[in-house]
């Protein structure tokens, strides 16, 4: 996994051999190499690694030393190895980032595996009745398998239906996705391992969020989602290493960058975009007036069609198991291009799914519509839209309710 964490390695083995922990880290927050993983608490009974990053580490560094813990790093590590310590699995709900954790307790020989509360960073465990492995990507545990690993057809129908594999299935048997916002806890010093070795645990329910938050006020919801929208950026512009923006000129983005740069100050944030040349769909012309707007400190990439279909070589082993996006092109690409001058972007990621943007959502809403409806509204009218095929689709995504959109929001989290 050198090519995620290029900047050092580190491995721990239990005295038996029963467990075994690797890591390569990519430095963000504190580069020396007292922050390197695993890491070990100060009494060197907990061992951890952790990929991620956690954006309010600081205002839990602070809850530490009220309690009167000394930090020997400034990491988001060591803090969360601390607080686990303290509290246990309810340190998790207090963690606002990106992440999936391991911690193992040597002295008890249990091993507690945790995975951020939408899923935003990958983790996959692999079981058999004498085995469990774990990984942020799946081709670890493909090495270390081998031609034991078999492919999972079931998986299959929902990649050709979705254009990728839902959670919690993988393209491996006796592999699957770890769920967001849970955590498990399994005794090492077992013999045998079986279905009830492994049970995840809910920290976070993204239900509860929405039906206690709920906003009738529209002026109070857009104050509420501008404040958020700063605090979010504010918080992942923390870092010890530089730090730009993915700017496709499109709304999210654009808002994301136009954030960050009120906050940093436009000259110091870089702003990366690719463009195609013969393209049919070249934005890229709207990523430069975004940037012209905000004077940030553009790159833009030109590349051909050609050149973009030669990624597909690299894109297969990246992605580990059958994807169909096909924004990885350019996503691979531009990250290329930032790679040159800084180590941490911010994208725009994720505000269609949020925010019900992508055009799905509206045709939905008008299949669903009932047939007097859209006889009303003849550009929707005719034979074929009252089709009872049409119906069905529209009713099958449509939300008519708080409880159906909150459905429709986990469904979309879950992918």
């Amino acid at each position: 996994m050198k090519h995620r964490g290029p900047n050092a390695e580190g491995f721990y083995f239990a005295e038996n051999d029963t467990v075994g922990l690797a890591h390569r880290r990519l430095s963000i927050l504190d580069l020396s190499t007292a922050a390197n993983q695993p890491m070990f608490s100060a009494d060197g009974r907990y061992c951890i690694v952790f990929n991620g990053e956690i954006y309010n580490f600081k205002e839990l560094q602070l809850q530490l030393a009220d309690k009167g813990t000394t930090l020997k790093t400034s990491s988001d590590t060591e803090v969360i190895l601390e607080l686990f310590i303290q509290q246990g699995t309810r340190c998790f709900a207090q963690m606002n980032g990106m992440f999936a954790l391991a911690i193992y307790d040597t002295r008890e020989k249990i091993l507690t595996l945790c995975r951020d509360h939408v899923g935003v960073k990958p983790l996959f465990i692999y079981q058999d009745k004498s085995t469990i492995l774990f990984a942020s990507e799946l081709k670890v545990i493909k090495s270390m398998m081998g031609e034991q690993l078999t492919i999972n057809k079931e998986a299959i129908p929902y990649f050709l239906h979705f254009g990728f594999i839902p959670q919690p299935l993988t393209i491996f048997n006796d592999t699957v996705k770890f769920p967001a916002a849970h955590y498990t806890q399994v005794d090492v010093g077992q013999q045998n391992f079986n279905e009830s070795s492994i049970q995840y645990i809910p920290f976070w329910k993204l239900e509860q969020v929405i039906e206690s938050s709920i906003i009738t006020n529209e002026s109070a919801a857009k104050k509420q989602l501008t404040g958020l929208l700063f605090e979010a950026v504010e918080k992942q512009l923390v870092s010890d290493v530089p730090i730009g923006t993915f700017l496709s000129g499109g709304v999210d983005s654009s808002l994301v960058t136009a954030i960050a740069s009120k906050i940093s100050g436009s000259n110091q944030l870089n702003t990366f975009s690719i463009g195609i040349d013969d393209g049919k769909f070249n934005e890229s012309k709207y990523a430069r007036q975004v940037a012209a707007h905000l004077q940030t400190t553009h790159h833009e990439f030109k590349v051909k069609e050609n050149e973009v279909l030669e990624l597909v070589d690299q894109l297969i082993p990246a992605f580990d198991e059958p994807f169909a996006d096909s924004s990885a092109f350019p996503t691979m690409m531009v990250s290329r291009l930032a790679k040159q001058h800084v180590t941490v972007a911010l994208s725009g990621d994720g505000g269609d799914e949020l925010l019900h943007g992508y055009g799905s959502y509206q045709w939905a809403k008008r299949l669903a519509a009932p047939h007097w409806q859209l006889l009303k509204a003849p550009v929707y009218a005719g034979s074929r839209m009252l089709n009872s095929k049409y119906q069905r689709t529209g009713n099958m995504f449509a939300y008519q309710n708080k409880r159906n959109i909150i459905s429709h929001i986990i469904s979309g989290s879950r992918s």
